[in-house]
C-alpha cells in the first residue's frame, strides 16, 4: 500500500464556493487554482455574479470571471413500457469570481 503525502503548501488549499461551501472538483479545481496563482489572489473562495449580489457584494470593475463546468444531473424517467430509465442532463457552464474581486455594495439612502 502506498502512503500518500498531503502537500500543505498554502496554494494547494481547495478552492470552494463561498455561498454553498462546496469544494470544486476535477478540472474546475485545477482551473481555479491556476487562476488564483496567475492573478495573485489570496482567497480560496469563489462565487457567481448573482451570488455576490445576493450577499451584498459587488464585483470590482475590470475583474475577470473564470468559466467552470456546472456538471450533470440524473433524472429518472419511465419509458413507454413502464421501465425506469436514467438520463443525464447537462447543466452547462458558470462564471465565477474570486472573493478578492469583490467589495461591499454601497447602500443608497
Amino acid at each position: 500500500m502506498d502512503i500518500v503525502k498531503i502537500n500543505n503548501n498554502k496554494n494547494m488549499e481547495y478552492q470552494y464556493n463561498k455561498i454553498t461551501g462546496k469544494v470544486y472538483e476535477g478540472k474546475n479545481q485545477a482551473e481555479l487554482l491556476a487562476a488564483k496563482e496567475k492573478n495573485g489572489y489570496k482567497s480560496n473562495e469563489w462565487l457567481t455574479f448573482l451570488q455576490a449580489r445576493k450577499a451584498g457584494l459587488k464585483i470590482k470593475k475590470g475583474s475577470k470571471a473564470i468559466s467552470i463546468f456546472r456538471g450533470f444531473s440524473k433524472i429518472e424517467k419511465k419509458d413507454k413500457d413502464g421501465k425506469i430509465k436514467v438520463e443525464s442532463s447537462h447543466y452547462g457552464f458558470a462564471k465565477v469570481f474570486n472573493m478578492d474581486c469583490t467589495e461591499k455594495s454601497k447602500v443608497e439612502a
